[in-house]
Formats: C-alpha cells, sequence, structure tokens
C-alpha cells in the first residue's frame, strides 16, 4: 500500500507543478471561484470589425448577413438604373420602372424584388394621361460592379429582358419616337 500512496503523490505533484503556470484564479472583486486556463506565450487575438459585425449580425437576427446594393447610377445597353437609399428607378428605351424599398444583396450577391413597369411611346405625352404600369419582378445577381438583371412580368411571366449594368457605368439608351 506504500507504494500506492507514494505513486499517487507524485502524480498528482506532476500534475500541480505542470497546471500552475497556466491557472489564474479569478480576482475576489467578482466573486467568481472560476479557474481560468491562459496562455501568455501568444498576444491575445482582437476580432476585427467586420468579425464583430458578422457575429452581431448572426446573433441578433438570426439570419444570414445582408448587405444592400451599392448606391448610385448603373448603366448598361438599353438600361439605366439610380438605386438610392429608399428606391430604386429604371429607365429603358421606351419604359420606365420603380422598386420602392431598398434592395438587399443575400451572401452570393443575388436580390429578388417587385416593382411596377410603366410602357412609353413616342410622341407627345399629354400632362393629365396617366400611364398605366404592372408588376414585375426584378432578378438579378452582382458581382463585384457587375449586374446581371433579369425583368419578368408579374401576371403574365413573360421575360421582358435581360440586362448587364455597370456599377458607375454610362447607360446606353435610344428613347421611343
Amino acid at each position: 500500500m506504500n507504494r500506492l500512496w507514494k505513486s499517487v503523490i507524485i502524480v498528482l505533484l506532476f500534475l500541480v507543478v505542470t497546471a500552475f503556470p497556466f491557472i489564474n484564479y479569478a480576482s475576489p472583486s467578482n466573486n467568481l471561484t472560476v479557474l481560468v486556463a491562459r496562455n501568455d506565450n501568444h498576444p491575445a487575438k482582437t476580432p476585427t470589425e467586420r468579425e464583430c459585425e458578422m457575429v452581431v449580425g448572426l446573433a441578433m437576427n438570426g439570419k444570414a448577413r445582408t448587405k444592400g446594393l451599392p448606391l448610385g447610377l448603373w448603366g448598361g445597353e438599353h438600361i439605366s438604373m439610380e438605386v438610392t437609399e429608399r428606391r430604386t428607378t429604371i429607365e429603358y428605351d421606351c419604359a420606365h420602372g420603380t422598386i420602392d424599398q431598398r434592395i438587399t444583396l443575400d451572401r452570393r450577391g443575388r436580390f429578388d424584388v417587385s416593382g411596377m413597369q410603366f410602357q412609353e411611346r413616342g410622341g407627345p405625352v399629354r400632362q393629365d394621361g396617366e400611364l398605366a404600369g404592372y408588376p414585375v419582378r426584378f432578378a438579378g445577381q452582382v458581382n463585384g460592379k457587375t449586374m446581371k438583371l433579369s425583368v419578368r412580368n408579374s401576371v403574365t411571366k413573360e421575360l421582358i429582358g435581360v440586362f448587364t449594368l455597370v456599377h458607375g457605368g454610362e447607360p446606353k439608351l435610344r428613347k421611343c419616337m
């Protein structure tokens, strides 16, 4: 039995001696009785602002973080898109459209929002004549400064057009005559 006690004491001493540099008792001011392991060989890593935003964004709403479509002018062949904080206006050769909400992108840069489109025609327009609009879906994907956009009539499901736009690019419109 004597040998067993000596072995136990040696093992315990070994554990205490090797663990002692890594254990720090909590300060009495915070009433914690928890042991905290620490490693002084490496400086503490401070999370970046983006990492903090990602953690907070996930914790607050439980969904993946989204970001808004970059504000400003997007231009392409036969289309111009002006994105503001609250709404987006689209100008085509012979039509215009509106999106009355902020466009948000998912983590892959995609969006799918509803809006209204108004057909135009060449020639003078009466001041009291309102254009009849129809509902459309604007679906697209942004990759860097380039956007692929498809516009579809929500009622008939007819594809109105597919466009490539560039953020800050010059629109190339040919208005109806």
